[in-house]
């Protein structure tokens, strides 16, 4: 699934990869941001849909069945009919049984190999990625701290030195939406400039997630997918490590790619609009 996962590119190649429309005024709107997006939000949507569907499943088989409640009820029933004797002599038996049981159902216990292995493939899975993608955050959040701090210092068209028209005297679009076409050039230079240094980013940490996920794919398998584990703490430790290691294995990756598609996208459609001069509507053809 992570293979699935692109470089975006420059503004023009988001842009190009992305679904739009025609409205009214005759300016392109993006209506999809590709159909390899999509594809892999619907996936891994479903997928942590499904660890979270088994997660449920494995409570709902601890609680207490509604055969079990009724079994509760006409338990007490029966105490609160019985003398003190007759409750003496049964707590007795039910003492006897519980020994018995007790005896034949100690506490399962993994072996210290296997033990370890799920202890090590939930430290990686939980605590190594979440570092890591803390981390990957942290650069990606510097680098856009300075993309806003530049694009920011770039002027707005100015209309007002375009010449009128006679008489309601707004400005020609040729020149208004000529301006337009100028200052997204500007932006789309510095949008490409700082997404670039994300899909730098994003692709070296890329080989650092992967090799972690590898090592918990591999461990899981090792341990047969949790069959080779006897303990259910364990077992159930294992399949929520198989559950952190998907989601914090898209969940910064994922994220960037995204954005820098919709963030190159999303400027890129303003200089198509300006050079169809219907990016900015307040003029006169």
């Amino acid at each position: 699934m992570m293979s699935g996962m692109n470089a975006p590119g420059s503004a023009a190649n988001s842009f190009n990869a992305c679904k739009t429309k025609t409205n009214d005024h005759g300016q392109t709107q993006i209506t999809g941001y590709g159909a390899d997006l999509d594809q892999l939000d619907t996936l891994t949507t479903r997928t942590m849909r499904d660890f979270t569907n088994a997660s449920v499943m494995n409570i709902n088989t601890q609680m207490p069945s509604s055969k079990n409640v009724d079994a509760a009820k006409q338990l007490a029933e029966k105490l609160r009919t019985m003398t003190p004797e007759e409750q003496k002599q049964w707590a007795m038996q039910m003492a006897k049984q519980n020994q018995q049981q007790y005896a034949s159902n100690q506490p399962i216990h993994d072996d210290m190999e296997t033990s370890k292995l799920v202890m090590q493939t939930n430290d990686m899975a939980v605590n190594q990625l979440s570092a890591l993608n803390r981390e990957f955050a942290a650069k990606l959040r510097d680098i856009m701290d300075a993309s806003a701090k530049e694009i920011a210092a770039v002027k707005s068209p100015d209309q007002s030195q375009c010449p009128g028209t006679k008489p309601v005297g707004l400005p020609t679009c040729a020149c208004a939406n000529g301006l337009e076409s100028k200052y997204w050039e500007k932006i789309i230079s510095i949008k490409d400039k700082y997404n670039n240094q994300r899909t730098a980013t994003w692709q070296s940490y890329l080989p650092r997630i992967k090799a972690i996920i590898t090592t918990v794919d591999y461990n899981i398998s090792k341990l047969k997918y949790g069959d080779a584990v006897k303990s259910p703490q364990l077992k159930q430790m294992l399949f929520s490590a198989q559950s952190s290691s998907f989601g914090n294995a898209f969940s910064i990756s994922l994220a960037c790619i995204e954005d820098v598609r919709k963030d190159g996208s999303n400027a890129y459609v303003h200089k198509v609009n300006a050079d169809k001069s219907v990016e900015f509507l307040g003029c006169a053809k």
